[in-house]
């Protein structure tokens, strides 16, 4: 017996881990979360080495065909763990071995995650992508679903055997899913939840809230939901819409319907351009801050509600801002290699 005594609720989900980790080819989720439980305290360490599974297990995770993980030799133990398995009836941990065990089951806990995923609230997420300012990159899923992200965003991905889920941090997304229809797409972001079974979105992340506009097929939302709503037997939507739809996630200022707006221009980002069609002065500075490192401010409020019908080419800033001068009689005046402030010609 150990030296302290272990309640039994925890030798009862050690034992489950012991069932879980013995089952054919467990999944890097079940692995990547099997680790993170043994690290977590000495007590799951003690109580997993009572019922007689780690050491078998940690051959389970030698087998992963990932560089950190499988220089764990197949018939020898972990280097640094001393001594051999326990006797079945000495399973009691040995101050060096106890020693050991916990920082091994702690370097592959590191490993695993910094190997598979990062881990965002309850859920483990497999892979991760994301653009730097003024950057566009092309991603293609394992699925075969493809995401074009914007300037400055971020999306981690984790695709499963029944669903697939992504989760839009920041940024904006143009998504081309491959159809499924055993795995539904879910997305995620501020505001709310995107299920669909493959068509083509957009969604742009807002501070507390997200547009979503769609481009072909259809899209389904749901207002505030969750990741952890998938659980439930049926998601009821709040709306579905249609090509040339737009729903603003999250927002409670706006009604809950999808209202129409010209997808070609949505996207237009994906050519390195913005088109606006009535839309404030205001709403293009907050625009163009998203592309150049230097920040662009508004010297004036008298230019925050011109109205703005134009094509911008957002490639090149100096460019850019002849443009805006040029259109729209301001001068753009550089105060520092960082700040830029636009005021009315005189």
């Amino acid at each position: 017996m150990a030296d302290k005594t272990l309640d039994d609720r925890m030798l009862d989900k050690a034992t489950e881990w012991f069932v879980k980790m013995r089952a054919e080819n467990p999944s890097d989720a079940r692995i990547t979360a099997f680790a993170d439980w043994i690290s977590q305290s000495n007590d799951h360490q003690t109580a997993y080495l009572e019922i007689g599974g780690l050491w078998d297990d940690l051959a389970v995770l030698e087998k992963k065909p990932t560089a950190s993980v499988s220089a764990l030799d197949d018939h020898r133990a972990p280097q640094g763990l001393t001594g051999v398995r326990p006797a079945a009836n000495d399973l009691a941990p040995k101050k060096n071995i106890f020693w050991s065990l916990r920082l091994i089951a702690a370097s592959i806990a590191l490993l695993l995650v910094s190997v598979l995923g990062v881990q965002y609230g309850d859920h483990l997420w497999l892979d991760n992508h994301q653009t730097a300012r003024g950057e566009l990159a092309d991603v293609i899923l394992e699925d075969g679903s493809h995401l074009m992200l914007n300037t400055k965003s971020h999306v981690r991905v984790d695709l499963q055997a029944d669903k697939r889920v992504i989760y839009l941090a920041e940024g904006e997304v143009y998504f081309d899913v491959a159809k499924d229809e055993n795995r539904p797409f879910y997305v995620e972001t501020s505001g709310g939840l995107v299920r669909v079974l493959g068509t083509k979105f957009n969604i742009r992340h807002r501070g507390d809230h997200s547009d979503v506009t769609v481009l072909e097929g259809a899209v389904g939302v749901v207002d505030h939901g969750r990741i952890s709503d998938l659980d439930k037997v049926e998601l009821p939507l709040d709306a579905t819409l249609k090509p040339n739809e737009k729903f603003i996630l999250g927002d409670d200022q706006a009604d809950n319907v999808a209202v129409p707006v010209d997808g070609s221009a949505v996207l237009s980002w994906r050519d390195r351009k913005l088109v606006y069609n009535g839309a404030r002065f205001a709403t293009l500075v907050e625009d163009l801050n998203r592309y150049y490192d230097a920040e662009i401010r508004i010297g004036d409020p008298a230019l925050e509600n011109i109205e703005v019908v134009a094509i911008l080419q957002v490639e090149d800033r100096a460019a850019t801002l002849k443009a805006l001068e040029q259109t729209f009689h301001i001068t753009a005046q550089p105060v520092s290699k960082d700040l830029i402030y636009l005021y009315p010609q005189k």
